[in-house]
């Protein structure tokens, strides 16, 4: 079964951003370490049984706590079930603290964040997207651009999240707003990935196909279009462009950027993303 969009866009900030993301969330503590769950953990996990407990991403902060995050983009009654388990292995193998945060896309709200199960009471935070205001974030962020302010890694982030949020125009003018700030990036990583994500975004929201193309032609005309095109002038038109389109991959590939991200933005199929992986781990 394939990863909502959304799920791979909270992923994929997460590993950009690493412990600033944190703080988006309001947790202010410093993060020493990001990872996914150990494959101690997960060998244990399989051994009880739960199919999904493989979760999303675990940070250790400078306390020694753990704090768990879980992207959803639906709700089910067995979440927390999951969720539970997942804690209670991991914290039986490291008898740390865990602070587990659902963070809900879509339009979900009002979710369950307690399970009484008896003996065992768990709680969760839920952060809900929607219930974010996305017109003052614009607002916040396009003041900065025009003062001339630097952009926090929290402005970045919101940048990405802003189709996720309430917002009172519709999703073409959203993605619009959100492609016009990531423009402002400085920094030419951050915004071809944050770029990549939008594209990504953009063709799950957009249901019109005209627009989505005219949105992505906005896209195109900004770095990753850019990118793409002078790596395939550099070698010569549809050659150069694949050849172009490779090698964009491996630089996406190299920083952690998701696989369906690659596929959307480089025009490759999955098996030639796949392949440049195994290469790029066989000389790592």
């Amino acid at each position: 079964m394939s990863q909502p969009i959304e799920d791979i866009i909270m992923k994929g900030v997460m590993e950009l951003f690493k412990g600033d993301a944190v703080k988006f969330f309001g947790i202010n503590k410093r993060i020493v370490s990001a990872t996914t769950v150990s494959a101690a953990v997960r060998t244990e996990l399989v051994h009880v049984h739960v199919q999904k407990n493989i979760n999303d991403w675990i940070l250790e902060a400078d306390d020694g706590s753990f704090i768990h995050f879980e992207f959803q983009s639906s709700h089910d009654q067995n979440d927390l079930s999951r969720f539970m388990v997942s804690d209670a292995i991991l914290y039986y193998k490291m008898q740390r603290p865990i602070r587990t945060i659902v963070v809900y896309t879509a339009n979900i709200k009002n979710t369950t964040t307690v399970l009484n199960a008896g003996a065992i009471r768990y709680s969760v935070d839920a952060f809900y997207m929607s219930a974010m205001d996305g017109d003052r974030t614009y607002e916040t962020i396009r003041a900065k651009v025009a003062a001339g302010e630097p952009l926090t890694k929290q402005d970045l982030m919101s940048i990405v999240f802003l189709p996720m949020m309430k917002n009172s125009v519709d999703n073409v003018a959203v993605f619009e707003r959100s492609i016009n700030l990531s423009k402002e990036i400085h920094a030419k990583d951050e915004q071809l990935q944050i770029q990549a994500m939008l594209q990504l975004l953009a063709g799950k929201f957009i249901k019109n196909r005209d627009i989505l193309l005219k949105l992505k032609e906005v896209l195109n005309m900004s770095i990753i279009g850019k990118m793409i095109w002078d790596e395939g002038m550099e070698k010569g038109m549809e050659k150069g462009i694949r050849e172009g389109a490779i090698n964009i991959a491996k630089k996406m590939l190299k920083r952690g950027t998701p696989i369906e991200i690659v596929m959307e933005d480089t025009g490759l199929d999955e098996a030639i993303i796949s392949k440049l992986q195994e290469e790029l781990h066989a000389f790592a």
